[in-house]
């Protein structure tokens, strides 16, 4: 990766973490080697946010688009789900974050049309993006539980 490269990711994942502390008292950027670019407290759990950064728009299309894997140089480029819970999806230019929870994320690639890249609310991005990985969160957990209750009741019964 040049010295550019890694000048615009660091640049990305330091508007999140701008964008994350306006709702979170606990927000770290992590170190080059590891799976997540930032971790954030969110209702008194902690979460791993991927950064992506774009700098210029597809002349063609007027999109914008977002590699979601590992860098060219990693083997094994793909992010399995235990790795990362939500994707930040920078736009320099315009100085907008569209966050997705990454269970949401069912492709390698995301484009985003310029009008709603430019046009996007960070912030109400980020709480959006949070209330969807809560809800697969509890939903997960209520299908444990009943799962579990009929475990017990088959046990008991």
């Amino acid at each position: 990766m040049t010295r550019r490269s890694e000048r615009i990711g660091r640049s990305g994942e330091y508007l999140t973490c701008s964008v994350l502390a306006r709702e979170s008292d606990t927000v770290t950027v992590m170190p080059h080697t590891s799976h997540a670019d930032v971790i954030f407290e969110w209702k008194h759990k902690l979460y791993r946010c991927q950064v992506k950064t774009v700098t210029h728009i597809e002349n063609r299309k007027k999109n914008w688009r977002f590699d979601l894997r590992k860098g060219i140089t990693t083997t094994g480029r793909h992010y399995n789900k235990n790795q990362i819970d939500i994707i930040a999806m920078v736009n320099l230019e315009y100085q907008t974050i569209c966050f997705k929870a990454f269970s949401d994320c069912q492709t390698t690639q995301i484009t985003i049309k310029d009008e709603i890249m430019k046009s996007t609310n960070s912030i109400e991005s980020l709480k959006e993006a949070m209330e969807s990985i809560i809800l697969a969160t509890n939903s997960r957990q209520d299908k444990n539980e009943s799962t579990f209750g009929t475990k017990k009741t088959a046990i008991n019964g």
